[in-house]
């Protein structure tokens, strides 16, 4: 092995065994910059060359950071199997489960996880599990990454059935809160449960690319928790602006072009903005329940052409019901609501119908937009 080879093996792994002191949702206490995703993603390149089963292995480094009122920034490591960790920490079963679980290049420590946290932590006593398969996710092959969903979710399904046997969960009291391929991830995991059902499935912009063309069998689909809802912000780009995910399908500003991109969340890459701005929708709705009213559509026609009205014919209604929230209140159907450029991000229950927005440079530029905008389904 050559010496510059030694030193980015070296560097790499010191870097991967860094545990942030402090998550929070600070610029300092999390992750959300450009060079740490590139420097994972080269990390792991590397890593796969010189062994060839580094990727074969992959699961087994998978593991589940658990926050607490007790502990809200100093996430404890739990593993499947690990009874002793498990007694040691602060998880209750008597509290709600939240469980959070990234997508392509993510990771536990980013900047919206801790968002999401803060958010629940907030609200009281919740056991705040953050999933962190970035051993795996950090690929630069999405199409590689997709064929894995099953097996991560094969392993996440054995942690929650550890928890089963070890603390007599109720699965009705667990919610799964997947952004991107994390949302396939969690969908996969409620088939792989059933015939016992998770208490609820929020999907943050679920991923197209892959996703798109496969049945209900392969992806996110509604019967996979007691209720699945699903928030789209970025249909034009790397989202999935499939109307058969969930329960309740949420467009906010039509799926596209968020008000406050680039970048009023002060974390992740510009150009995914719109990618990441359902994780702080959600984050916000979990503060507040009702600071996104939104319009129940009367068809998915209205949608694909960015011209739907209120039933008065006017720009202007208020709200048939709300966005996320803690709990979640199950709805049917899908929704239109539009969002302010910095936050709070909501606008309460009114509904405000706007022009959609124009796709940025490099929305217009990426190959696939158009294809992704042919797959809205009624």
């Amino acid at each position: 092995m050559n010496v510059f080879m030694f030193c980015v093996l070296l560097i790499g792994r010191c870097l991967s065994e860094c545990w942030c002191a402090r998550l929070s949702y600070q610029k300092t206490d999390c992750e959300g910059s450009v060079f740490s995703v590139v420097h994972d993603v080269l990390r792991n390149e590397v890593m796969a060359f010189l062994n060839p089963r580094f990727r074969i292995l992959g699961s087994q480094h998978i593991h589940y950071d658990l926050y607490t009122s007790l502990n809200p920034y100093e996430g404890q490591i739990l593993r499947t199997g690990d009874v002793r960790a498990l007694k040691k920490s602060h998880f209750n079963p008597a509290w709600p489960i939240r469980i959070a679980i990234h997508g392509w290049a993510g990771k536990s420590t980013s900047c919206s996880n801790a968002a999401l946290k803060d958010a629940y932590l907030s609200q009281g006593n919740f056991n705040v599990i953050i999933v962190d398969w970035s051993v795996i996710s950090h690929d630069i092959s999405y199409p590689r990454i997709s064929q894995q969903l099953s097996e991560i979710a094969a392993h996440f399904v054995k942690f929650i059935r550890f928890l089963q046997r070890e603390k007599n969960i109720e699965l009705s009291s667990v919610y799964l809160i997947g952004h991107s391929a994390g949302s396939h991830i969690a969908g996969l995991a409620g088939k792989l449960l059933k015939p016992q059902q998770l208490g609820a499935i929020i999907a943050l912009d679920p991923a197209g690319l892959a996703q798109l063309g496969l049945s209900a069998d392969y992806r996110l689909a509604p019967d996979d928790a007691l209720y699945v809802e699903s928030i789209h912000t970025d249909t034009s780009h790397m989202g999935n602006p499939s109307f058969e995910l969930s329960h309740a399908a949420f467009f906010p500003n039509w799926g596209q072009g968020q008000p406050q991109c680039p970048n009023a969340t002060a974390a992740e890459f510009d150009f995914a903005c719109d990618h990441f701005a359902a994780l702080y929708y959600m984050a916000e709705s979990v503060r507040n329940p009702k600071i996104f009213g939104a319009m129940k559509l009367s068809s998915s026609a209205c949608m694909r052409g960015y011209n739907c009205t209120c039933l008065t014919g006017s720009y202007e209604c208020p709200a048939d019901a709300f966005m996320g929230g803690e709990p979640v209140m199950p709805k049917v159907g899908a929704y239109y609501l539009s969002t302010k450029a910095n936050p709070p991000f909501g606008i309460g229950n009114v509904v405000r119908m706007r022009k959609v927005k124009e796709p940025s440079f490099l929305e217009s530029a990426f190959p696939t937009t158009n294809i992704f905008r042919g797959f809205y389904r009624g």
